[in-house]
This record gives structure tokens, sequence and C-alpha cells, in this order.
């Protein structure tokens, strides 16, 4: 199995893991296994993207982990218990606002290497 395969066969393990965490989070009762699968589809994932070395730098990755790190310690003593329900919805805006920008970053990638047809046209050269 070469290392590609074992990133896409990881990927797939990680959406399952999401899939399940999903699932088992509309119960009390489940919840708790739920955080777990779905902690444990983020852990596969942040670790198959590791291994696919093509997609980003380390350095970025790890300036990234100090940068979230140093806010999220600083939220975490500031924020009080009853301005939680703002901070989650916070944290689901920065959520969508990541995808927004990894699409995009895909989208052009897709552009720039010629794969898609006039129906881009619009994207920068």
């Amino acid at each position: 199995m070469s290392r590609l395969d074992l990133v896409a066969a990881a990927y797939l393990v990680a959406a399952v893991l999401f899939v399940l965490g999903l699932k088992s989070l509309g119960r009390p009762r489940t919840a708790p296994r739920g955080n777990l699968l779905g902690a444990s589809g983020m852990l596969v994932a942040v670790l198959a993207t590791l291994l696919d070395r093509s997609i980003v730098d380390f350095r970025i990755l790890l300036a990234g982990l100090v940068v979230g790190s140093a806010i999220g310690m600083v939220l975490a003593v500031k924020v009080r218990m009853t301005a939680m329900p703002q901070l989650v919805a916070l944290f689901n805006g920065f959520g969508g606002g990541a995808s927004v920008l990894v699409a995009t970053a895909s989208l052009v990638e897709v552009g720039d290497q010629g794969l898609v047809d006039d129906q881009f046209a619009w994207l920068p050269p």
C-alpha cells in the first residue's frame, strides 16, 4: 500500500468517525461517545494531513498551532461561562470562514492547473 493509498484510507476512516460521532451526539446518553468519536476522527484527519506532505509545510502547521493555542489560552482565561454561547457561535463562524478559504484555495489551484473548462473563466489568471 502506497503512502497516498494510506492517506486516502485515513481520510475515509476520519469521515466515518465524524458521521458516527455526529449521530451519537443526538442523545444525552450517547453524547460522550459521540464526542470521543468526533475527536478521534479529527486526530486521524490531522495525522493523515501530516502524512500527506504535499499539502502544507510543517512550519506553517507549527505557526498555526502556536497562534491558535495562544488565542485559546487567552479566551479560556478571559471569557466568563455566561458568555460561552456567544464564544461557541464565534468559533463556528471562524470554522465556516476557514472552510470558505480552503474551498477557494482548492478552486484556484485546480484553475491554475488547467483542469477546469471555461465555466471558471472569472478566476484571476
